[in-house]
């Protein structure tokens, strides 16, 4: 006997979920961006804010300094409650400078990663910072990569930082990488949607007297130009130690 066939089976194809599914995918994405751009904005708007109560705060104090300063010239030594209020004063005066400074940093951050809308695609150096850590030449540094541009899209590519000095009457120049204590797994390479952040310890030469620093930028991301920078060494040396 011969088997019966057991016919066709008819499946319908339906396009139509695999294009719900990616729109459900591009609305997320696109949801997920504009969270974080808002926030970037309200954190903006809060430091600003936080920015102008201090100096108005900085203001205050700073004028009842000048008061007591004035009658504390004018008491034989001031009383005791005089020279306390006026140090007490002060010290919070010192403070609110530091806080102060902090929020001009993070402010000059903040601007740099929520960029307007019609700037385009690309990498900024937002910062670049050579503390002293001893005197037997040791530095730390930390670098700072920003992307400007409102696309969600990564920027990729490698840096190039070189310290330019004087050894022995002739000009050397010598690569970061060279003069760091603890290789990273990062390296030089960088690959970020908002920013990326490169710090490490290094020691330089004996003998070797740095007067700028060359910082190179190359893009792998199309359309994302690199480019090349170069600072004194006095203006990228914070106070240390």
């Amino acid at each position: 006997m011969s088997r019966l066939h057991g016919g066709f089976k008819v499946r319908q194809h339906r396009p139509w979920k695999v294009w719900v599914a990616l729109l459900l995918v591009v609305a997320c994405l696109v949801v997920s961006f504009f969270i974080g751009q808002a926030y970037q904005a309200y954190r903006l708007e809060r430091v600003l804010l936080e920015r102008e109560t201090l100096l108005s705060r900085i203001d205050e104090l700073e004028s009842r300094n000048s008061n007591l300063v004035q009658k504390n010239a004018h008491l034989d030594g001031g009383s005791k409650v005089e020279r306390e209020a006026y140090q007490q004063a002060n010290q919070e005066l010192v403070k609110l400078q530091r806080e102060l400074l902090t929020q001009k940093e993070e402010l000059v951050f903040y601007r740099g990663i929520v960029s307007p809308t019609d700037t385009a695609l690309g990498v900024n150096l937002q910062s670049f910072e050579v503390r002293k850590k001893n005197s037997q030449g040791q530095f730390s540094f930390k670098m700072i990569l920003t992307k400007s541009g409102k696309s969600t899209k990564k920027v990729t590519g490698n840096t190039a930082v070189l310290i330019r000095g004087e050894s022995e009457g002739s000009v050397s120049e010598l690569k970061l990488t060279d003069l760091t204590l603890e290789k990273s797994d990062k390296g030089t390479k960088f690959a970020f949607r908002y920013f990326q952040v490169f710090e490490g310890d290094i020691v330089l030469p004996d003998g070797f007297v740095p007067f700028e620093v060359k910082i190179g930028v190359t893009s792998t991301t199309k359309k994302v130009k690199g480019f090349t920078e170069t600072i004194s060494w006095d203006d990228v040396l914070s106070e240390g130690m």
